[in-house]
């Protein structure tokens, strides 16, 4: 059976915040996006592990973490990923310097305020 991501519906979080976990934060990864973020998703923790047995250091496991519980703090908000998309569109298309500089402030204040609310 194949997972299928899960349909957005109003302004909820389409899935609880999981567990900082590998384990647990691939489970959401598969319900949010299985067709996109989870290859990405398996290559980057088979990258991460990597360089942690390469330079003997956990850093590179807990930059995964951090980065793909971001992800699914942004993504489980279906209203917010969309925006965060705009935003990324803005900031690599725009002629116009003012509003990239203002997509990326809020990309900044997106992320940002995704993963604060997530560790409620």
């Amino acid at each position: 059976m194949t997972a299928q991501p899960v349909a957005p519906h109003g302004g909820d979080p389409l899935i609880p915040m999981p567990d900082k976990t590998p384990a647990a934060l691939r489970v959401a990864v598969t319900r949010l996006d299985p067709a996109n973020a989870l290859p990405q998703f398996d290559k980057h923790w088979d990258e991460a592990t990597q360089e942690a047995r390469d330079t003997f250091t956990l850093t590179p496991c807990r930059a995964f973490l951090e980065h793909w519980f971001g992800w699914v703090a942004v993504h489980r908000l279906p209203s917010v990923a969309a925006r965060l998309a705009e935003c990324e569109r803005i900031v690599a298309t725009s002629d116009d310097r003012a509003e990239r500089r203002a997509a990326a402030a809020e990309i900044s204040r997106i992320l940002a305020t995704a993963q604060e609310n997530a560790g409620e």
